[in-house]
């Protein structure tokens, strides 16, 4: 995750309003609470900023986790909560304490879909139900 041409060039280099930008580490004490969402090099950059944007709409906010994958995030996270998003821009919600993925949603899907996901991690943060189907 490190160069000029990853997603967060077409992501304003942080992910949306609600992202509080790329990190290196998780234990940053200035870092405030926020859903970890791990993003490969080659992910969409459509794909983070809605899921960014999807987690903002829920009031909690987000952080771009350098070199790392959705399990990684939500144990990394103080929230225990992760989102993954990969090259062809399947996204994975994971819980720290859960061990397979609550979400998951396949490359491709349309925007509003991608946005819920995001809305649906900030949605275990604050014990809501979920809106999408686990999958």
């Amino acid at each position: 995750m490190s160069g000029g041409t990853s997603p967060l060039s077409g992501v304003s280099a942080s992910g949306g309003p609600g992202c509080h930008g790329r990190i290196d580490r998780a234990d940053d004490p200035a870092l405030p609470p926020a859903v970890l969402v791990a993003v490969h090099d080659d992910a969409p950059p459509g794909v983070v900023r809605e899921v960014c944007a999807g987690a903002e709409e829920q009031g909690i906010p987000t952080a771009i986790l350098a070199g790392s994958d959705a399990e990684h995030a939500a144990e990394e996270s103080r929230l225990e909560v992760g989102v993954g998003i990969a090259a062809d821009g399947t996204v994975v919600v994971r819980h720290g304490l859960v061990p397979d993925p609550v979400l998951r949603l396949a490359g491709g899907a349309p925007a509003g879909q991608v946005r819920q996901a995001g809305a649906d991690a900030a949605r275990i943060v604050a014990g809501l139900p979920l809106r999408t189907a686990a999958g």
